[in-house]
């Protein structure tokens, strides 16, 4: 048994460490050549559980649409739970990765059809779970929980379950209101007990063990941490918190029957064990990162990935039988899925909630983004901030040097002098050998809109973003970034970051370089090093020094990066001048170089 683990485990880093492509519709089995036959106490004699409610009366969901989703009926068959948009608007915030429209949960008693608001202005619910008594349910999606007290008719720690962010849960199966979490870099989180209103951290139980899934009335899924190694094992305990069985490293994502799907420790990679009795072969779904993932009717698997055309939000939904064989591929809105009780359809989230049909594996809206957005110039914007970030992160984090990219999404210009375009080709050239050292063979981005203002009139807008990344190995980054865009010929292309060049700050920094070129010409400044040349102020930059970065706004900035054209003995050169902040409203002058002009 201990072989098969370790080997198991050997297969998810060989996959990771050579970055081979796994290829969407292939099946890949990991498969142990040595393998022992299992040992009879290994054996599991059970069936395992359909996930699934049959419905008595069809009628009711029947009337339910895309705008009003069915999550759950109450164990005792008295009330619906359904979720509706809360707010309708035509542009996400997030310019990339999965949308955060926000929904309310709504109470419909079946007899009387009463209806009462649970909670709104959450994200879109994928995952719903009952405690064991039935008087208290879980509603999880978007990084946020939120659980609900049925006898009471009240939410429970609202506030204490806002402040993390939650990315799965399950209910202990012999305390009722004792609910385990996981986070996104914890498989092994908090864990809530909603009596006592108490809150406590991993760090602070000696769990090693967290309940994260049902297999029978008498086993269930756990993850184990091993606080010595740090690994996570996926493993079947009872209801006493004893582990019958190790199963295989990575996170346990859904049990279907003895069937179990697992994504790697970081959320990359989808693993499928179709019996758990027979551990020698594992089926690898994918390598890339995978936003949701759900068994459906007849133990399917549904399961999302980012779509790979970058000039649009979209994603891919795959479809796979419970053989591990690829079944089908759709392009969709939005990344989570909310399965309907019975399993046979489901929605996906996005702008648009579209309708999957999981019997006969369609769309039951075949109009996937062929949506035409009214062509505004912020819809435009987006599209241009997603090609130039993914430009500018394929290759600091895979090495890649799109030149075409570069040519579509960025562009120089003058008065001011704003050099987008000659920023990403000098890096191209100065990191290009260092990025290819540390290059990942997939990464996961996520970028959220923060501020923008387009001014009509110059054809420009200044937009400030969030970007956070994941990479295969559970790095993880985020940063801010300040953009100036320009509309040319109809297509807009980021020509600056962290220029600020509307700022009234600006404009009193501009005269404190202009003094120092000047000084430079004189040669009163770094040795006479350029004493007498043509020099002419380029692209003014404003950054953070202490780890360095391109500044979001320019109040927080305490370091400069100039540009400047010096004319050589007819020859134009590019050097970097780096100024320091000295006080509130001085910077001087500390560099003057020709290398390293990618960075302060």
């Amino acid at each position: 048994m201990n072989r098969i683990v370790f080997f198991l485990f050997f297969i998810l880093v060989l996959a990771g460490c050579t970055q081979q492509e796994i290829k969407e519709g292939q099946v890949y089995v990991v498969k142990d050549d040595n393998s022992h036959e299992e040992q009879a106490g290994d054996m599991l004699n059970i069936e395992g559980r359909i996930p699934f409610q049959k419905y008595v009366n069809q009628s009711l969901v029947d009337q339910y649409n895309s705008n009003r989703i069915l999550l759950t009926i109450s164990p005792d068959g008295n009330e619906m739970y359904i979720m509706e948009k809360f707010e309708a608007s035509s542009l996400s915030h997030v310019i990339m990765g999965d949308p955060d429209e926000k929904v309310r949960i709504i109470k419909e008693d079946i007899a009387t059809k009463d209806q009462k608001i649970v909670i709104e202005n959450i994200p879109f619910v994928s995952k719903v779970l009952w405690n064991t008594e039935g008087n208290m349910v879980a509603f999880g999606g978007g990084g946020k929980l939120t659980v609900y007290d049925v006898e009471n008719n009240n939410v429970l720690m609202n506030e204490k379950l806002a402040q993390d962010t939650i990315t799965n849960f399950f209910w202990s199966p012999v305390n009722e209101d004792k609910l385990y979490s996981e986070q996104p870099n914890l498989a092994n989180g908090s864990i809530y007990y909603l009596a006592s209103q108490k809150k406590v951290e991993a760090y602070e139980t000696r769990e090693e063990t967290y309940y994260k899934g049902k297999l029978d009335s008498n086993y269930y899924y756990g993850t184990k941490w091993d606080l010595t190694g740090g690994d996570i094992n996926t493993v079947i305990l009872d209801k006493q918190g004893k582990i019958i069985k190790v199963l295989t490293q990575g996170r346990f994502r859904d049990a279907y029957q003895k069937s179990l799907l697992v994504v790697g420790e970081t959320g990359f990679g989808l693993y499928y064990i179709r019996d758990i009795n027979s551990l020698d072969e594992m089926i690898a779904l994918t390598e890339e990162y995978v936003y949701d993932v759900k068994f459906v009717t007849n133990g399917e698997i549904a399961y999302t990935t980012k779509a790979d055309d970058i000039d649009t939000n979209l994603f891919y939904l795959h479809i796979v039988d419970n053989s591990g064989d690829y079944l089908k591929k759709f392009k969709v809105y939005g990344g989570s899925v909310a399965v309907l009780p019975d399993g046979n359809s489901g929605y996906i989230s996005g702008p648009e909630w579209q309708q999957v049909d999981f019997v006969q594996n369609k769309l039951v809206q075949q109009n996937t983004q062929t949506k035409d957005y009214e062509a505004d110039d912020l819809h435009k914007i987006y599209a241009t901030i997603r090609g130039a970030m993914t430009t500018l992160y394929d290759f600091e984090l895979k090495g890649e040097q799109n030149w075409n990219s570069l040519k579509k999404y960025f562009k120089n210009t003058q008065l001011p002098e704003q050099w987008a375009y000659l920023d990403m080709e000098i890096m191209f050239k100065e990191k290009a050998n260092r990025s290819l050292a540390e290059a990942f063979s997939t990464y996961m981005i996520k970028i959220e809109m923060k501020s923008y203002d387009i001014n009509s009139m110059s054809d420009g807008a200044s937009i400030t973003i969030g970007v956070d990344t994941k990479n295969y190995y559970g790095g993880s980054n985020t940063m801010d970034y300040a953009l100036e865009l320009i509309k040319s010929e109809g297509n807009w292309y980021v020509i600056g970051f962290s220029t600020f060049p509307y700022s009234t700050l600006r404009k009193e920094i501009e005269e404190i370089i202009q003094e120092t070129v000047d000084n430079i010409q004189l040669g009163k400044l770094f040795s006479g090093k350029l004493e007498s040349k043509e020099i002419n102020i380029g692209q003014i930059q404003f950054w953070r020094s202490g780890k360095p970065h391109l500044a979001p706004n320019i109040e927080s900035a305490d370091s400069i990066r100039v540009l400047l054209q010096v004319t050589n003995q007819g020859k134009e050169e590019i050097y970097k001048l780096v100024l320091e902040k000295v006080n509130q409203s001085y910077f001087e002058p500390v560099k003057l170089t020709k290398e390293n002009l990618s960075s302060l």
